[in-house]
């Protein structure tokens, strides 16, 4: 009797907060990992990360208000990545997810991957009472005009990857050193989860819902949990932004 073939896994890696070259690192030798396989499958990376901006191919320079002598005085690195979107800025308190999986090698479908993101989030948002909305001309999910989410992702050896960052219980006022252009030509407003809710949303309780929904939108149907990699050299302490890491 020939039994049914189990669903392909998802290995997720909870990191806490993690340099963001480590994870680039990481996330590169896990694509290669998944080409280099048949059995399917994908990985999640959910992580935090000390202050870091991410300039992505639709982002510039011009986006990031400071100099790179304030950039250094406020200890925030900028790093240019080939993922889809513009200017990030990564903090203590938002989560950042990495997930990669294959795409279909029968036709492009990076749209609809991206659609499915964006699912992911607003299903996340709504278990805590907040309804996302996304926007036909802009990545991301919006709670209201403010973003509360990113997305953004790149393709290798049809491997897609990168993937989001959720602003959680996130320090806003740094977010004044992006000027990404929104509605209207006006600077485009970043919100978080507990600023909306004006109460808490545990990381924790964030991190076991993005799991959960990506394993619903994905159809991936068993993961395996990691709280390590041998890649990851260190963990970063604690930073003056954070407001909650558990």
């Amino acid at each position: 009797m020939n039994l049914p073939s189990a669903a392909p896994p998802l290995e997720i890696y909870l990191l806490g907060l993690v340099d963001f070259d480590d994870i680039q690192q990481l996330q590169r030798r896990l694509v290669y990992d998944l080409g280099d396989r048949d059995r399917g499958g994908g990985s999640l990376i959910l992580c935090e990360h000390p202050p870091t901006i991410s300039v992505g191919r639709s982002g510039s320079r011009a986006h990031i208000l400071p100099d790179d002598e304030e950039l250094r005085g406020r200890g925030v690195g900028v790093r240019w990545v080939n993922r889809g979107g513009g200017c990030v800025l990564h903090l203590p308190g938002q989560l950042a997810g990495y997930l990669a999986l294959p795409l279909a090698r029968s036709g492009p479908e990076i749209q609809d991957y991206l659609d499915r993101l964006h699912r992911v989030l607003t299903g996340v948002l709504a278990e805590f009472d907040l309804a996302g909305s996304t926007r036909p001309d802009r990545p991301g999910v919006f709670l209201g005009n403010a973003r509360v989410a990113t997305v953004g992702v790149a393709v290798s050896r049809w491997i897609a990857y990168h993937g989001f960052t959720l602003n959680v219980s996130t320090f806003l006022e740094p977010f004044g050193a992006l000027d990404e252009p929104g509605p209207g030509r006006l600077p485009l407003r970043q919100t978080s989860m507990e600023s909306r809710r004006q109460r808490p949303a545990p990381m924790a309780k964030v991190r076991e819902a993005v799991i959960r929904r990506v394993e619903e939108v994905f159809g991936l149907e068993r993961h395996h949990l990691y709280t390590h990699h041998p890649l990851i050299r260190r963990k970063v302490g604690k930073h003056a932004y954070a407001q909650s890491l558990g």
